[in-house]
């Protein structure tokens, strides 16, 4: 949680979240205080135990693109479905949808007294409180089907509380979050790993390439092992590839012809690939056609991610090309440095990276797969959050990494862009580094 989750344009919205925010204000632990998050649930009822079927999403990676394309299939089909993702763009109210719509304010505001209300001031974190409200209200609300991404690791967070999951999904699973979950690989794995259910199916993605890749492939493996779950592997069960504007998935040996997913990125044809395990692993409990898939891929829509931006939204010329993404981490690195070598094969622009990252976040592992490829680095402050790394941090992490390449500072992501194209037109502009600065930019050009 962090102040930039704060912002909302309701005013009494805005000073109950700070409420709850100053509760619990801690940077080392997570659910602390399961016993008082568990109190509160029943003080609602314990909604956790009446809610539609749910699909629980963890990993590293990924996480929000995966269920934003599930969403897009299964409403292609007519279902009914809920979602929980986390952090938010802009506005808290994206974390919770209800039967496909963002919560209204008032629905909103309406749960968080009660919440506030119920807790009493017990020390429970923000994440906690909208989990326990954002239950609440999807048991209240009548759908087909619960979409729920996990907040942080897994064993211990507090959507780890549903006993009997459609399904779990562990994606790409790297070094993220490293103050809350430490810096062993295995160790973070095994976190992840600890929202599997004996007898529930349990997805697992594409885990890249390397020793990182090979510790986390034998910590899924023998945590399925040792809790029950049903094993439906990359590689082993299901595979992804593309061709073209087409990919195909194969699953249980058999091959299926779908188009790519219209969001962009190569790694985005491996997310398509854990969402389209999911439904065929759970075709016994929800009927998916071929047609609700071709549908939902072609229209899913995750915006920060890979999101081309128009240069006319900046109000500079349009020889300026502007990419978006919330990538924060050497797994995003990766991804973004694969898809910069498509645009290499299409041009020479030069690339100029545009980054602002909290202070929590290590720099220097987004930026070793980026650095080859960029003519400048870019920084900017995080208007929404003073936690952020200034021009000194990041310059001497790129000095460790024995890179020599021109980095400037700026007041803010807007600033940059206007002073890039001013100095290097036909540039193209990749902006990264954080969720929050990718919602301070989109909520400059008008929201969602």
């Amino acid at each position: 949680m962090h102040q930039a989750d704060l912002k909302h344009d309701d005013k009494a919205l805005r000073d109950k979240l700070e409420t709850i925010f100053q509760l619990r204000r801690t940077r080392s632990k997570i659910n602390w205080d399961r016993g008082q998050y568990l109190d509160l649930l029943a003080a609602f009822g314990n909604p956790h135990l009446n809610l539609p079927p749910v699909i629980h999403v963890a990993g590293t990676n990924g996480k929000g693109s995966i269920i934003a394309i599930l969403q897009a299939i299964l409403q292609a089909q007519g279902l009914k479905v809920h979602s929980y993702t986390s952090p938010h763009l802009i506005h808290v109210n994206e974390r919770i949808t209800l039967a496909g719509q963002a919560i209204d304010n008032a629905c909103l505001e309406q749960l968080i007294d009660q919440a506030l209300d119920y807790n009493k001031g017990a020390p429970l974190s923000f994440f906690e409180i909208t989990t326990a409200l954002a239950f609440k209200a999807f048991a209240d609300t009548p759908a087909d089907i619960l979409l729920l991404e996990v907040g942080l690791g897994g064993r211990l967070d507090c959507t780890n509380v549903i006993d009997a999951p459609l399904a779990s999904v562990i994606n790409r699973i790297s070094l993220d979050h490293t103050d809350f979950l430490g810096n062993d690989i295995r160790d973070i794995a095994m976190e992840k790993a600890g929202i599997m259910k004996a007898d529930v199916p349990c997805i697992s993605g594409y885990q890249g390439a390397g020793d990182d890749a090979r510790a986390v492939n034998d910590v899924l493996t023998e945590e399925i092992d040792s809790s029950g779950a049903y094993s439906c592997r990359h590689g082993t069960d299901w595979n992804v590839r593309s061709s073209g504007e087409r990919m195909t998935f194969s699953f249980k040996d058999q091959d299926h012809d779908f188009p790519l997913p219209s969001l962009q990125g190569a790694h985005q044809v491996q997310n398509a690939g854990v969402a389209l395990a999911t439904l065929f692993s759970l075709r016994q409990h929800i009927e998916v056609s071929d047609q609700a898939i071709e549908d939902g891929l072609k229209s899913v829509y995750w915006p920060g991610r890979l999101q081309k931006l128009a240069a006319s939204d900046f109000y500079i010329a349009d020889n300026t090309e502007i990419w978006l993404d919330s990538g924060h981490n050497d797994s995003a690195g990766e991804a973004l440095a694969a898809e910069i070598k498509q645009w290499q094969r299409q041009d020479d622009r030069p690339l100029h990276l545009v980054m602002g990252m909290l202070d929590t976040k290590d720099s220097a592992r987004l930026l070793a797969s980026l650095l080859p490829h960029l003519t400048a680095l870019h920084i900017v402050s995080i208007v929404s959050d003073p936690q952020c790394q200034t021009k000194d941090d990041i310059e001497g992490n790129i000095k460790e990494m024995r890179y020599d390449m021109p980095i400037y500072a700026h007041e803010s992501c807007v600033d940059a862009i206007h002073n890039i194209a001013r100095d290097n037109p036909s540039s193209r502009i990749l902006i990264a580094g954080s969720v929050y600065l990718a919602g301070e930019v989109l909520e400059h050009i008008g929201g969602l």
